[in-house]
């Protein structure tokens, strides 16, 4: 059996892994190297097409072009069973290809769309009438991106909350959206008893970017009480957001407790997160899954975060963390000082949201809801033949 993906963001990888342990075989398509060093490769057990002629990291009339004569060749020789693409790289395939309307289509889709955030987030009871006409306005400058949402057979979302956005956002013809997170291996995240650190460490991980909350850092370690608390910063940033941080941090009197690690690598996590004792994630930035927030609670932190969407599938009030308003600075401040006063509730915290990520995350589970989906797809279009 083939399984299409056309050209896809990272991370695919994960994607791609998932199909081929499924038992597809996975063909990807996808834009020219910068280099020029085209042609077909393997990665990882994943037949790569490299375009010739098309822009590095462009979905555009190019890509398009090439892509869907990829396809139609490919296809003729061997039938794929669906086509798996994200934002615009299905739109060669669905105009370009004669295979068009024989074959299922998917978008798989992450990211909630910003201007519906912000309209919800800042105009509360408003964005009830206000989302509809601002959705029609720009409808027409998302045509693109919206038609390939529209015709597709299903739209991927990695949480609820962005499957609902994405038929809020284009309400008059919603896309039929369905909520499949991605599958999350715990196993490098393995708790052992460990003593807790003298200074009490909170952990960020992330860009170091606005829209995530890092400014926000200071101004919160500022207004804890307690005042031995620390909260390390690990994740890649500009010098001048790094700079920007810093002279907050001098500003505030928490510049020895704020402390700049830099990007870490994914295998070195698990240890960093070791013996923090809690997370802490004022992003405002819309996602739809954090993978950070998986991989602290999946070592058994206890997660402070803005109430953004995609965080409520992760972080339960009370149960695995604390939940606040964007911005309030003060209530993310009061309840980090709640679980460093109280080390028995925020370990038990810790505990049940990694059971939370190991019984809902699963990569077993997650490939289960696949394997529904595609047998509803496939049964949908009359398609019989898939990987048991």
């Amino acid at each position: 059996m083939h399984a299409h993906r056309p050209y896809y963001v990272p991370p695919s990888g994960l994607l791609a892994r998932m199909f081929l342990r499924m038992g597809y075989e996975v063909t990807a398509l996808t834009t020219a190297l910068p280099d020029e060093k085209n042609g077909i490769v393997q990665e990882d057990g994943t037949e790569v097409h490299y375009l010739s002629g098309t822009r590095p990291g462009e979905s555009d009339p190019l890509f398009w072009e090439a892509s869907a004569a990829r396809f139609d060749v490919l296809h003729a020789e061997q039938p794929f069973d669906f086509v798996l693409g994200r934002g615009k790289t299905t739109w060669g395939f669905h105009h370009r290809s004669r295979f068009s309307g024989t074959v299922p289509v998917l978008a798989h889709e992450g990211t909630y769309p910003a201007w519906l955030y912000q309209v919800e987030r800042r105009v509360g009871a408003l964005a009830l009438p206000l989302t509809p006409m601002l959705a029609a306005l720009l409808a027409v400058r998302n045509r693109t991106y919206r038609r390939c949402l529209q015709l597709a057979d299903r739209v991927v979302c990695l949480s609820p909350d962005l499957a609902m956005g994405l038929r809020r956002a284009y309400w008059w013809r919603p896309p039929r959206t369905v909520a499949v997170s991605y599958g999350f291996d715990t196993r490098p995240f393995e708790v052992t008893p460990i003593h807790l650190e003298e200074v009490p460490r909170i952990v960020f991980v992330g860009r170091l970017a606005r829209d995530k909350g890092v400014m926000a850092l200071p101004r919160i370690l500022s207004r804890m009480q307690h005042e031995s608390a620390a909260i390390e910063v690990i994740g890649p940033g500009g010098p001048s957001v790094i700079a920007a941080v810093r002279r907050a941090a001098e500003g505030l009197g928490v510049s020895e407790r704020l402390i700049l690690s830099g990007p870490e690598h994914n295998d070195r996590l698990p240890s960093r997160l070791a013996g923090a004792r809690a997370f802490l994630f004022p992003s405002t930035h819309p996602e739809g899954l954090s993978k950070v927030v998986l991989e602290a609670m999946a070592a058994a932190l206890p997660v402070v975060a803005y109430k953004v969407p995609g965080i409520d599938v992760m972080v339960k009030n009370d149960v695995t963390g604390w939940i606040v308003s964007p911005r309030d600075e003060a209530a993310a401040a009061a309840r980090l000082d709640s679980l460093l006063s109280d080390p028995e509730c925020a370990l038990r915290m810790g505990q049940v949201g990694r059971q939370h990520i190991i019984d809902t995350f699963a990569p077993e589970v997650i490939e289960n809801q696949w394997r529904s989906l595609l047998g509803e797809v496939l049964i949908e279009r009359g398609a019989t033949s898939r990987p048991s």
